[in-house]
């Protein structure tokens, strides 16, 4: 795309000093245009949380420019890969609503894997940062494509009039490398000569519409118009609107559909009012993970000061107001999400598709092993690597098939597994995978290792052939709250679960397996009960859990057993 006549990318890398990225600061934006040099992981970390860039390919486009300058300043010995995790967990932690961030910092981490010195790792992190923001770039064209098709559809069916199409925040070139996603369509029809107009949201609080949009879309010379966030269900009423197009930071397999904050109220309007409303998205912002994008999705909210204060051009200089009175509070979620059901289609790079499962992986059959319905319920970072060695499995294969033979460990008639034990290993843990129940002899091939977790997004990172269990949060806390413990079994037993339940500690009733609010039961427990020095306790919201820790394999085997038999 053109700024004052001049191509743009919205990042890149310096031409005469590969050790500095490059990017567009778009908080100025539309009155200054400012180019941010970015030298150091830490400097990337701050522009990705402040918005000094933002949409959800630029940011993975960042974070993947992030982890080179990482690698590139990283201790050239030993200590590199431990300061490459750090550097992806602080990536990780800046936006967490935008799948394409973890997406790329995955993807960095994988390609550096399979290189074996630093100096080798800093190349294929720089050459993996290039690959991820042109592939970017070329998905979003081949989205233009694709989208064109629709415009030049309702452009027919006017006779050549004009086509009116709405969109919310900012999903244009600025939210990617280029090109963008929802606007990517507009510029391939305003090329082909079509006659287009755009309804641009402002988009409170941050106003990129009013800021962002409306000024790359001039810069093109498209036909455009600011509205206020709620002036579009009066438009659609009036057959003011032909269609909308929007972007999305994260979408579900099954189509559910998380974006800028107001989103979903265009949804209403639009379906109430029988105008087709499209998602424009490259695969990197798919979730092969989440199923229920309303009770699954993390929604970012930030600050309450973006809300009561407005930035803008005043006097020639950009100053910052107050809108509120100083001592009211305000909330600010950054996103919500639009149910499936209310979206017409979703615009790839590989066509259109409905927002459904089936339809999805239609375009995108390869993915279909990604998904393991039914077991995980919090977004995994899993990265495929070689199983541990057999060696160092042998005590926790022993124990584990111990309790598959006794039935403590395995699946239900409707397929879901049930049970799960793990060790721990140095900083990270050794866990069973997830739909791992149903084997009786199980083998290296079964067992995850569990690097990172953050329960505030409800995310983990685990390595190996297979994703972690389902209840990897739960242990994950269990060794965060006591130091002590290098072992942690998990089995069902409705017998003993009853016998049990609310006897010794017990999670509140109301909270279901492998979420946050289980984890932070148990953490709970461990601050207000003696389950430290019980070790045992039950899962009062997933029937027929117990789980029980210990100093060994061995003494969580134990315990567990005695209140078996007890029982």
């Amino acid at each position: 795309m053109n700024v004052n006549g001049k191509h743009y990318r919205t990042i890149w890398v310096n031409e005469t000093d590969p050790r500095v990225i490059q990017a567009i600061d778009q908080r100025f934006l539309p009155h200054k245009f400012v180019i941010e040099d970015l030298r150091t992981v830490d400097a990337v970390a701050v522009a990705i949380r402040d918005m000094h860039v933002r949409g959800a390919g630029l940011i993975g486009a960042a974070a993947g420019y992030g982890m080179y300058l990482a690698a590139l300043y990283a201790p050239q010995d030993d200590g590199f890969d431990e300061y490459i995790s750090i550097a992806s967990n602080k990536l990780k932690a800046t936006r967490p609503t935008a799948v394409n961030l973890a997406w790329a910092v995955d993807k960095q981490l994988e390609a550096m894997k399979e290189a074996e010195t630093p100096e080798q790792k800093i190349h294929v992190a720089f050459d993996t940062a290039n690959k991820i923001a042109s592939s970017d770039v070329t998905s979003c064209k081949q989205i233009g494509e694709y989208g064109l098709a629709l415009i030049e559809a309702i452009s027919k069916q006017k006779q050549g009039k004009t086509v009116h199409i709405l969109t919310h925040c900012n999903a244009g070139w600025l939210a990617f490398v280029d090109y963008g996603s929802a606007t990517a369509p507009v510029y391939a029809a305003f090329e082909k000569g079509i006659d287009v107009h755009v309804w641009v949201d402002e988009t409170r609080p941050r106003n990129q519409g009013s800021s962002l949009t409306a000024w790359e879309l001039g810069q093109h010379k498209v036909p455009h118009t600011i509205i206020p966030d709620n002036v579009g269900g009066h438009l659609m009423q009036h057959g003011m609107v032909d269609i909308v197009i929007v972007g999305t930071d994260r979408t579900t397999y099954t189509g559910d559909v998380a974006n800028k904050i107001g989103t979903y109220l265009k949804a209403l309007a639009a379906f109430d009012n029988h105008i087709p409303f499209y998602v424009a998205l490259p695969s990197s912002s798919f979730d092969w993970n989440i199923k229920d994008g309303i009770k699954e999705i993390p929604i970012e909210e930030r600050g309450a000061e973006e809300v009561k204060y407005m930035e803008g051009l005043c006097d020639g200089e950009i100053k910052k107001i107050l809108l509120t009175p100083a001592e009211s509070n305000a909330t600010n979620f950054g996103f919500d999400v639009t149910p499936a059901r209310l979206v017409t289609g979703l615009i790839t790079e590989r066509g259109i598709c409905k927002a459904n499962k089936e339809s999805i992986l239609s375009l995108f059959p390869e993915r279909k092993n990604d998904i393991q319905e039914g077991y995980i319920k919090f977004y995994c970072h899993w990265i495929k690597t070689a199983p541990v060695p057999a060696d160092q499995l042998k005590e926790i294969i022993t124990y584990r098939d111990l309790l598959y033979s006794k039935r403590l460990i395995g699946v239900y008639p409707n397929g879901v597994g049930f049970g799960n034990i793990s060790i721990r290993s140095g900083k990270a843990f050794i866990i069973t995978g997830s739909a791992t129940g149903q084997y009786p002899a199980s083998n290296e091939e079964h067992y995850a290792v569990v690097v990172d977790y953050n329960l505030k997004q409800n995310s983990l990172t685990c390595t190996g052939p297979l994703k972690a269990s389902s209840e990897s949060l739960s242990h994950a806390v269990i060794y965060e709250s006591s130091p002590d413990t290098n072992a942690v079994i998990h089995i069902h037993h409705m017998p003993t679960w009853q016998s049990l339940t609310d006897k010794v500690p017990t999670t509140a009733p109301g909270v279901t397996y492998g979420t946050p609010e289980m984890a932070e039961e148990i953490k709970r427990l461990f601050r207000e009960t003696n389950v430290a020095q019980e070790k045992i306790l039950v899962m009062g919201g997933h029937e027929e859990g117990i789980i029980t820790f210990g100093k060994t394999l061995e003494e969580a085997n134990r315990i567990l057993l005695d209140h078996i038999i007890n029982t």
